[in-house]
C-alpha cells in the first residue's frame, strides 16, 4: 500500500459528496459498487473495504451534522430571540460597515449557534462577547453569489442586521487579546503604513499578495488579474506558504540550524502566517501539506504530494464535513493536484538541456494545470482564463519577486528608509503587472464564459474520459491525445449550440426584490436599460455580460440616473465600455468621463431586427411578432402584450397578457386568469419563429 491515504482521504470526501446529494438509499449504491469491484478482482479487497468503510463514515458524519447545525439552526430563522455570543472573525469593509462572526448561545435552545452580524460599526474586536435581540434571517443567495453555498461551507445559516429593528443589548469586551485579535491589528497597522506610501491601486495589490485582504482593489484590477490567469496571487495557499517555507529554510540553513528546529521555526512561523491571513481554507490545506511535506525530512523520507493532499482533504472533511459547498476548497485542491500530481506526472520525461526545453516543459506543466481546476472554473465560476499557463510562466516570477520585497518591508516595520526603498520596487513591479494584465483582460481572446450547460456536460464528460483512459492505459501519450480530443469536442459543441442560437433576442430581467435592470442581447451584443437606478444594478450588469461572453455593449440608458451608480457603472464596465450612454433625465453635472451623456425623454431603436421603444415608465420591444413590455406599476398601457414585467409597488390587476413578471415579492399582488411568475433574475428566449422560452438565471429552465 504505497499511498494509504488515499484510500481514506480520497473515499471519505466522495463520501460527503453522496451524502450531500442523496439520502440513505445511496448506502446500497456504495456496497453495491464494494462488492462489484471485489467480485471482479479479489486481490483488492482490503483496500476496498478500507474505501467503502470511510465512505460510509462519512456519510453517517454530514447527516449528523445537519441534524446539528443546518436544521438546529434554520428553525430560529424568523423567530423573536436573544442571542449571545463572542466574535471569531472580523471582516472590516471600505465603506465603514463591518462583518462579524459569533459563535454563542440562543434563548431558544442550548445547542451552539454560528451567527453573522452586519452593522456599521468597526469597533468590536476579537473575543469581545454581544447580547443581540432580534429576528435573524435565513442566509440565502441571489444572482450575484452563492452566499447560501459558502456561509454553509462556515456552518454559518443565520444573519443579523442591525440596520433594521434589531439592536445590540450588552457588550463585554475581551478580558485578554487574543492572538487572532493581535495580528489583525498588526495587519491593519501594515496595511495602513502600505497605502500610505504606496499609490493607492499598487499597494492595494500588494496587501491582497501579502495577507490576501481584496477589499481595498478596484473592481476593474481584480477582473484584469483573474482573467489572466494570475488571481490566485491574491488567494493566500500553497504558493505563498512554499514562498514562506522556502525563505525560512535558507534562512535556518545558513544559521546552520537542526533539522528539529528548522521543522520547528516552519511550523510556527507559517502556523502563525495562516492565523494571520485568516484561516481559509486553501491556507489551511496549503499549512497541512507544507507540514507534512517538512516532516519527512525528519525521518529522511520523500513526501508524496498525492499522499499529502489526500490526509488534507481528509483532515479538513473531519474538521468540517461542510467543507465541499465552499468553491475555495475545490479550487485549491484541484490547483494542489494539478500542480503537484498531474504536471510532475505529464512532463516527467521532458528533456532539461536547453532553455527551451525548460520553457516548454514549465509550459505544459502549468497547461495541465489549468486543465485541472478547469472542471471547478466552469462549475463555478462565470469566466475563466485561457492564456492562464503563459501569464503565470510570464508574471508570476515578477509577483514572487514583489511579494518577496513586501514581505522584508513588513519585516521591518514598512518604515524607515530600506522599507520604502522594498515598497519603491513593489509598486514599480506592481504597476508593469497590472498594465500587462489589463491589456490582456481587455482582449476577447484571453478568456471564455462559462455560461451553457452543455459546456458544464462536456467538460466534465471529458474530465472522466482522460482519467478512465490514463487507468486503463497508463500511457501519457494517449492521455494527452484523450484531453485534446476532449477539448476539441467542447469547443466545437459549444460554437454549435451558440450558433443554434445565433438568431434569438434575449431580455434579462436582473436586480433584486422591486429593482429592474434591462439587458436585451442578440448573439454577442447587448443594450443595457437601467429602469430604477440601484446602487447595485452595475453588478448585475457585469455579471450578466460576463456569463454570456457579450463582446460589445452597444448602448446604455439609465431612467434614473445618480453619481454613485454612474461612477460604479464606469469601473465595472471598464473592459466592455458601451458606445453610447442615454439618460431620461437631465442631469446638472454629468459624472460620467470619457463618453457624452446623451439625454432624451423617449427614443426608439432598431436592434437586430427589434423595435424598442423606450421612455421614463416603460420599454416595449418588438421582435418575430411578439410583444415584450417592462413597465412601472403606475405606467398604463394600451395594448395586450405577450409578455409583461411590472416593477414597483403593484396592488391592482393588470391589463391581461400572455406571461406576467412580477418583480416585487415584499407587496401583495391581487391574481388574476394570468401565468405568473413572482422572481426576478430571469432570461426570455424569442426564436426567430416568435415561440418563448423562459429560464431562471439560477440554473433552473421554465
Amino acid at each position: 500500500m504505497k499511498r494509504p491515504a488515499l484510500y481514506i482521504g480520497l473515499p471519505y470526501i466522495m463520501g460527503l459528496l453522496i451524502a450531500s446529494r442523496f439520502d440513505i438509499l445511496s448506502w446500497s449504491v456504495v456496497l453495491l459498487t464494494a462488492v462489484g469491484v471485489i467480485l471482479y478482482r479479489r486481490s483488492v479487497w482490503k483496500y476496498v473495504v478500507l474505501s467503502t468503510l470511510s465512505c460510509l463514515i462519512a456519510c453517517c458524519s454530514y447527516w449528523q451534522h445537519t441534524d446539528l447545525t443546518e436544521k438546529n439552526q434554520k428553525q430560529l430563522a424568523g423567530l423573536e430571540l436573544t442571542f449571545t455570543g463572542q466574535i471569531t472573525e472580523k471582516t472590516v469593509y471600505p465603506s465603514g460597515n463591518a462583518d462579524y462572526l459569533l459563535k454563542g448561545k440562543t434563548d431558544r435552545n442550548s445547542l451552539p449557534v454560528m451567527i453573522e452580524l452586519f452593522i456599521d460599526n468597526s469597533d468590536f474586536d476579537y473575543g469581545d462577547s454581544l447580547t443581540i435581540s432580534g429576528r435573524p434571517k435565513q442566509i440565502t443567495s441571489n444572482f450575484l453569489f452563492d452566499q447560501e453555498n459558502y456561509a454553509k461551507s462556515r456552518n454559518l445559516f443565520l444573519c443579523f442586521d442591525l440596520t433594521t429593528e434589531q439592536e445590540i443589548l450588552e457588550i463585554k469586551p475581551a478580558e485578554t487579546q487574543t492572538l487572532s485579535g493581535i495580528l489583525f491589528h498588526w495587519r491593519t497597522r501594515m496595511t495602513e503604513r502600505i497605502q500610505n506610501f504606496m499609490p493607492e491601486d499598487t499597494g492595494a495589490m500588494l496587501t491582497g499578495m501579502l495577507f490576501g485582504d481584496k477589499s481595498n482593489l478596484r473592481h476593474s484590477l481584480k477582473t484584469s488579474l483573474y482573467r489572466t490567469g494570475i488571481g490566485h496571487i491574491l488567494a493566500v495557499s500553497g504558493l505563498h506558504l512554499d514562498f514562506l517555507a522556502l525563505c525560512i529554510s535558507w534562512l535556518t540553513e545558513k544559521l546552520k540550524a537542526g533539522r528539529y528546529t528548522r521543522f520547528l521555526c516552519i511550523m510556527l512561523l507559517c502556523s502563525v502566517f495562516a492565523v494571520c491571513t485568516g484561516e481559509t481554507v486553501s491556507v489551511k490545506r496549503a499549512l497541512i501539506m507544507i507540514l507534512l511535506s517538512q516532516s519527512a525530512k525528519l525521518f529522511f523520507r520523500q513526501a508524496d504530494s498525492f499522499n499529502s493532499l489526500a490526509i488534507a482533504m481528509l483532515l479538513l472533511g473531519l474538521e468540517n464535513p461542510f467543507v465541499i459547498h465552499n468553491s475555495a476548497f475545490w479550487l485549491s485542491c484541484t490547483g494542489a493536484f494539478g500542480i503537484g500530481v498531474v504536471s510532475q506526472y505529464m512532463t516527467e520525461t521532458f528533456p532539461e538541456k536547453e532553455f527551451y526545453h525548460l520553457f516548454l516543459k514549465d509550459l505544459t506543466a502549468f497547461l495541465w494545470v489549468s486543465v485541472s481546476i478547469l472542471p471547478v472554473s466552469v462549475l463555478y465560476f462565470k469566466e475563466f482564463s485561457l492564456i492562464s499557463p503563459l501569464s503565470n510562466i510570464i508574471l508570476v516570477p515578477f509577483c514572487m519577486l514583489s511579494m518577496l520585497m513586501g514581505m522584508f518591508a513588513v519585516i521591518a516595520g514598512c518604515s524607515g528608509t530600506i522599507a520604502e526603498l522594498l515598497l519603491h520596487g513593489c509598486d514599480k513591479l506592481n504597476r508593469m503587472i497590472l498594465e500587462l494584465s489589463g491589456f490582456f483582460a481587455g482582449q476577447s481572446w484571453s478568456h471564455a464564459s462559462a455560461d451553457s450547460e452543455i459546456l458544464i456536460f462536456t467538460v466534465y464528460a471529458g474530465t472522466v474520459l482522460v482519467i478512465l483512459c490514463q487507468v486503463i492505459y497508463r500511457s501519457r501519450k494517449l492521455t494527452s491525445l484523450s484531453a485534446v480530443i476532449a477539448i476539441a469536442v467542447t469547443c466545437l459543441t459549444v460554437n454549435l449550440e451558440r450558433l443554434s442560437q445565433e438568431k434569438d433576442l434575449k431580455i434579462a430581467v436582473l436586480g433584486d426584490e422591486a429593482q429592474c435592470l434591462l439587458a436585451v442581447r442578440y448573439g454577442q451584443e447587448a443594450v443595457l436599460f437601467d429602469l430604477t437606478g440601484s446602487y447595485y444594478a452595475p453588478d448585475y450588469a457585469e455579471r450578466y455580460l460576463e456569463m454570456t461572453g457579450v463582446r460589445h455593449l452597444e448602448s446604455l440608458f439609465l431612467h434614473r440616473p445618480k453619481e454613485k451608480t454612474i461612477r460604479k457603472y464606469q469601473e465595472s464596465l471598464a473592459f466592455l465600455p458601451p458606445e453610447e450612454v442615454w439618460s431620461m433625465r437631465k442631469l446638472k453635472n454629468s459624472p460620467w468621463t470619457g463618453y457624452p451623456l446623451h439625454v432624451t425623454e423617449q427614443k426608439e431603436m432598431l436592434f437586430h431586427g427589434a423595435k424598442i421603444t423606450i421612455s421614463q415608465k416603460q420599454i416595449r420591444i418588438a421582435y418575430a411578432d411578439k410583444i415584450y413590455i417592462c413597465k412601472n406599476d403606475k405606467a398604463e398601457i394600451a395594448e395586450t402584450p405577450d409578455i409583461l414585467t411590472i416593477y414597483g409597488k403593484s396592488k391592482t390587476i393588470q391589463p391581461d397578457c400572455g406571461y406576467l413578471l412580477f418583480l416585487d415579492e415584499n407587496e401583495r399582488y391581487l391574481p388574476d386568469s394570468h401565468t405568473f411568475q413572482k422572481q426576478n433574475n430571469l432570461e426570455i428566449t424569442v426564436s426567430e419563429q416568435g415561440k418563448c422560452r423562459i429560464r431562471s438565471l439560477y440554473g433552473t429552465t421554465g
